[in-house]
């Protein structure tokens, strides 16, 4: 085993100066690579887990990408190794993260061209003139992105706010376009993902998505959970996130009706299937080689993408939801199940992680027109439903608040009583009006010949 390792790694040393192309060979034992001149992945099958050499190769680029930075660049080094330290956090691929620090490192370069100085002691005119020249150099969206990302982290660790970053380094208007589209995210059945889910043969991996699926947290926030993240207070259990996208921590139970499989699935893993139960500082979900780090998320990606490949070989409702199964995709349905289950916008967005509004209202879209449809044709959820006066949402029939507008439902149906009496009071006093003034029996023939005349 070692041997054929060994001649792996002498392959990466010959590829090591090569150019990178877009086509990537994966090389068995024994297997020379087709293109001398292509980047190679060595993936090496071992007792425990796929080796991925082309992450080790981009981790020593990146090394030697820091050694010269140090070297050419001594003011922005700090700044370099705050970004580093970033995308390592968020687990972001060796490949994207060397991609991103070679712009930046280009942008340095520009720094010391345009003005004589380095990026941590630009001004904000001075940013300005860097964007031009940055957004000049690159032609694709995914160029440009990958190049003004790090910059944006740059001056944010500047002391910059959103408003200016935004304002400074606007991301593509293709990007722009469709993060503002009409269309609704891709919503893939609750019980689809289920199936994958439960098919997965690794125990670990299993419980990994069996609490993504409950939780419909991000995939690097399971990844970084430690034991002692896990709280049981009687019969409920929570999950809590402290390593989040928009910094927000946050408690979530698991204990929900109709997840009671998934809950047994990861309970199953956490008390009795894991290696360090007796430790509460170990990964929840450890690396198979390396239990001191936690799992990449890569590797969980490709344990849910076999399951649901196997599965598509025999099952036609798996296969034409295939490209959309992905590890982000439980996020996706269980945003739109809360949203099915007439949650407040208040509490899905705590338990989902998110700070704006706006995130809610894209998975929100499309219950709004499922609604809008079925009050146009007449039909309704159930006989346990009404529709709020206000914004003609279907709500549950002994709800107290709209969970769409907020409209305290008990105080409206008080003050529709009340509105009710004083027209009833007032038309009262009218009718004694009319007998006083016409006589009783005038105002009788009044009201017959009125009638008379609406039924012809």
């Amino acid at each position: 085993m070692r041997s054929a390792e060994t001649e792996h790694n002498q392959v990466v040393e010959q590829l090591w100066n090569k150019p990178i192309r877009t086509n990537v060979a994966r090389l068995k034992y024994g297997e020379e690579p087709k293109n001398k001149g292509a980047l190679v992945t060595i993936a090496v099958t071992t007792a425990t887990e796929p080796r991925n050499y082309l992450e080790l190769l981009y981790r020593r680029r990146i090394a030697n990408l820091m050694n010269e930075v140090r070297k050419a660049f001594p003011e922005d080094y700090k700044l370099f190794t705050k970004i580093r330290s970033y995308y390592l956090k968020i687990q972001a691929s060796s490949v994207t993260t060397y991609t991103r620090l070679t712009r930046l490192r280009t942008a340095c370069k520009l720094a010391r061209k345009l003005f004589g100085k380095p990026l941590s002691e630009l001004e904000k005119e001075e940013w300005e003139t860097l964007a031009i020249q940055m957004y000049s150099m690159y032609r694709t969206k995914d160029a440009i992105v990958s190049a003004i990302h790090p910059l944006r982290l740059a001056m944010k660790y500047r002391g910059f706010d959103e408003k200016e970053l935004k304002e400074v380094f606007p991301y593509p208007n293709s990007m722009k376009a469709k993060a503002e589209s009409e269309n609704p995210p891709p919503y893939v059945p609750g019980e689809l993902l289920d199936k994958v889910i439960f098919a997965i043969g690794n125990d670990m991996y299993r419980a990994f998505f069996a609490l993504m699926r409950i939780t419909g947290a991000r995939v690097e926030e399971v990844a970084l959970l430690k034991r002692r993240n896990i709280i049981e207070e009687g019969d409920t259990v929570y999950v809590k996130f402290d390593v989040t996208k928009t910094g927000v921590s946050r408690e979530v139970p698991i204990v929900w009706p109709g997840f009671e499989q998934h809950l047994k699935i990861f309970l199953s893993w956490y008390k009795h299937q894991h290696p360090f139960v007796d430790n509460p500082d170990a990964w929840l979900f450890p690396k198979p080689s390396n239990p001191n780090e936690p799992v990449p998320r890569n590797y969980a990606y490709l344990a849910l993408k076999r399951a649901a490949v196997k599965l598509a070989k025999t099952d036609p409702e798996i296969r034409k939801y295939l490209k959309l199964i992905h590890p982000h995709q439980m996020r996706h349905t269980r945003a739109y199940e809360l949203v099915f289950q007439n949650w407040n916008i208040r509490w899905i967005m705590a338990y989902m992680g998110w700070r704006k509004v706006e995130m809610v209202l894209r998975y929100t879209r499309a219950f709004e027109i499922k609604q809008i449809h079925k009050m146009i044709v007449g039909r309704k959820e159930n006989a346990s439903t009404k529709i709020c006066p206000r914004c003609n949402a279907i709500i549950p029939r002994d709800a107290k608040f709209c969970p769409y507008c907020g409209l305290r439902l008990e105080m409206y149906d008080l003050e529709q009583n009340i509105k009710r009496r004083k027209r009833k009071q007032k038309i009262l006093e009218l009718l004694l009006e009319l007998v006083e003034e016409l006589g009783v029996d005038h105002l009788k023939e009044l009201l017959l010949s009125k009638r008379t005349m609406l039924k012809e």
